[in-house]
C-alpha cells in the first residue's frame, strides 16, 4: 500500500470524524465540556374543581415546542380519570374523563422546557381564513369607525397595527375604542376582532412569562399577524412587532386555558422554576423524545450498565495513541505493547499513589518468587501457573493486612489484571536472564512511567467526556495512529548518541 492510499485513508478519517463530531455538537446540541449545565423551566399546572357525581370531562390546553424551545417529559397525575390528547386546531390538549366523579378533584401537569442553541426561522403557513368578529351591530359601528380613521393616518399594516393598539391602550373617554374594550377581556382580544372586521388575519396568543421565577404565574397575551407567508408576534404593551422576551407561547385563540362539563372549576394554579440541570442529560432526553436515529443507534440506546462499560473502554485508544508516541517518537522502552494501558485502567480504579505502592509490591514479591521458581527448572506452563497462584496469595494477604491496619484502598488491589500481574513478573524475569537487571529495570521503569502517564491523560475530565459523548472523535485518534504507522525517524531518546555529528558548534 502505497503512501498516496494512505493518506486519503486518514483524510477520509479525519472528514468523517469531524462532520460527525460538528454535527452531533451544533444540530443536536451535546455538550463539549463535562459539567455542562443547561438553563431549563419546570412548568407545572394545579387544577382543583368540585364535582357532583356526575360524567366529568376536561379539556386543558398544553404548550407545545417552539423555534428555539423545545417541550420534553411530559408527565400528568390524575388519579382514576382517563387522558387522550389531541391537536385539532394549532393547539395541543390534554382531555381528562371520568365516568362519575365527586367531591374536590386535583390534576397535575408537569413538563420541562429547554432552549435550544438553535433557533429555527418561523415557518411559512398558508393564509389563513378570516373568519368574522362576533360584533353586534352597535360594537361593528364602533369599529369601523375606528378602522376609518387609523386608515387614513396609517401607511401599510405595521403603522396600522401600532396605531390600533396605541389608540386601545390610551382609548379616548366616550370614543369608540372605550365602548369596544367594555366587552372583552383585554386590548389584544379587541385589537384582533378589530384587524378582522379590516380584513387583516390577525389571532390572540396565550402565554407566561419564564423569568423570574414564579409560583403562580399569570398568563400574558399578544397578538400574532399574518404577514408575508408567517405570523408576526406583536407586543401590545410595548407597542413592537416582537414577542414578549422571555415567554412561552402556551395556546393560541380565546379559548379558556381549561374547559369542564360535570364539574366546577375552583382554581387553576400554575407555577414556573428555573432549574440547571446537566447539559448531557437533557439533550439525550430531548433526542430519545424526539426518536432521534443519531441516538438510538450510539451508546446512549445501550442500557445504563453498558454504558458505565464504554465510558471505559473508549478512553482505551487515546491511552494506545498516547503508547505509540511514547514508543515510536520519544523511544520508550516497555513491557509488551499494550500492558502499560492495562495497567493505566487498574490505576483508575485504584487512584495513582495506592495503585503504585500495590502494583510495585506485587510485582516485587513476584518477581522473588519467580526468582526462586527458576532454581526449580520448571517447565513454561507449570512455572506461570505458579506465578499466578503466588500473585492471587499476595494480593489477598495484601487485601487482609491493610484492612486490619484500617487502610481500605489495600483492598483495591483486588482490581488488578492478575494475568497483567503474572506476565510483567514473567516478562521482567526472562528480560533479567536474556539482558541482564539493566534492561530489566529499564524496561520496567518505562512501562511504569508510561502507564503513570496514560493513566493522567485518560483520568481527564474533557477526555472522558469527548470520547464518550462524541465518539466520532476517536476516527481522528484513528487517522493520527495510522498516519505515525509510516514514522520512521529518530527517536527522542536516540538524538544525544548523534550529538557528535552535528559538530563542535
Amino acid at each position: 500500500m502505497n503512501k498516496k492510499h494512505l493518506y486519503i485513508l486518514c483524510g477520509l478519517l479525519v472528514l468523517v470524524g469531524i462532520t460527525a463530531t460538528i454535527y452531533r455538537a451544533l444540530v443536536l446540541e451535546f455538550p463539549l465540556t463535562p459539567n455542562e449545565t443547561t438553563p431549563t423551566w419546570r412548568i407545572e399546572t394545579r387544577l382543583e374543581i368540585e364535582a357532583k357525581g356526575n360524567p366529568v370531562r376536561i379539556s386543558m390546553m398544553l404548550p407545545s415546542s417552539q423555534p428555539g424551545l423545545t417541550l420534553y417529559n411530559e408527565s400528568y397525575v390524575s388519579p382514576g380519570y382517563g387522558l387522550a390528547t389531541s391537536a385539532p386546531t394549532d393547539n395541543r390538549q390534554a382531555i381528562f374523563t371520568k365516568r362519575a366523579a365527586s367531591g374536590t378533584q386535583i390534576l397535575y401537569y408537569s413538563a420541562v422546557l429547554h432552549r435550544s442553541l438553535t433557533r429555527d426561522a418561523a415557518p411559512k403557513v398558508r393564509p389563513p381564513t378570516i373568519r368574522p368578529s362576533r360584533f353586534n351591530d352597535i360594537q361593528m359601528a364602533a369599529a369601523r369607525q375606528v378602522i376609518g380613521r387609523i386608515e387614513l393616518e396609517s401607511a401599510d399594516t405595521d403603522s396600522f397595527v401600532r396605531l390600533l393598539f396605541a389608540q386601545l391602550k390610551d382609548p379616548r373617554p366616550g370614543g369608540p375604542e372605550q365602548l369596544l374594550l367594555q366587552a372583552a377581556r383585554t386590548r389584544a382580544e379587541v385589537g384582533v376582532k378589530i384587524m378582522t372586521v379590516a380584513g387583516m388575519a390577525a389571532r390572540v396568543v396565550n402565554g407566561i412569562a419564564l423569568n423570574p421565577d414564579r409560583r403562580r404565574a399569570k398568563l400574558v397575551r399578544w397578538v400574532e399577524i399574518y404577514d408575508e407567508d408567517s405570523w408576526r408576534a406583536f407586543d401590545t404593551d410595548s407597542n413592537e412587532f416582537r414577542a414578549p422576551p422571555a415567554h412561552l407561547p402556551w395556546w393560541r385563540g380565546t379559548s379558556p386555558l381549561t374547559s369542564i362539563q360535570g364539574g366546577r372549576l375552583i382554581h387553576t394554579e400554575i407555577a414556573v422554576r428555573r432549574v440547571f440541570i446537566d447539559s448531557l442529560q437533557s439533550t439525550v432526553g430531548k433526542q430519545k423524545q424526539a426518536q432521534s436515529k443519531f441516538v438510538e443507534f450510539s451508546v446512549f440506546g445501550l442500557p445504563l450498565q453498558t454504558q458505565e462499560v464504554y465510558r471505559l473502554l473508549l478512553t482505551v485508544p487515546i491511552g494506545i495513541f498516547l503508547l505509540v508516541i511514547l514508543r515510536n517518537v520519544v523511544g520508550m522502552r516497555t513491557f509488551g505493547t499494550f500492558m502499560p494501558v492495562l495497567i493505566a485502567l487498574a490505576f483508575r480504579e485504584t487512584q495513582l499513589l495506592w495503585g503504585a505502592i500495590l502494583f510495585t509490591s506485587v510485582v516485587a514479591i513476584g518477581l522473588l518468587v519467580r526468582f526462586y521458581l527458576e532454581q526449580l527448572k520448571l517447565l513454561l506452563v507449570p512455572r506461570l501457573a505458579s506465578v499466578v497462584i503466588v500473585v492471587i496469595l499476595v494480593m489477598t494477604v495484601i487485601s487482609i493486612i491493610s484492612h486490619k491496619l484500617g487502610f481500605d484502598r489495600g483492598l483495591s488491589v483486588a482490581l488488578f489484571p492478575i494475568v497483567i500481574l503474572a506476565m510483567t513478573i514473567e516478562r521482567m524475569t526472562v528480560i533479567w536472564d536474556e539482558k541482564g537487571p539493566k534492561e530489566a529495570l529499564i524496561q520496567a521503569t518505562g512501562s511504569f512511567l508510561v502507564a503513570v502517564l496514560c493513566y493522567l491523560v485518560m483520568n481527564l475530565d474533557i477526555v472522558r467526556h469527548w470520547v464518550f459523548v462524541f465518539p466520532e472523535s476517536l476516527l481522528l485518534v484513528l487517522a493520527a495512529t495510522l498516519a505515525l504507522g509510516r514514522y520512521s525517524g529518530y527517536r527522542l531518546v536516540e538524538l544525544p548518541r548523534f550529538r557528535v555529528l552535528a559538530g563542535k558548534d
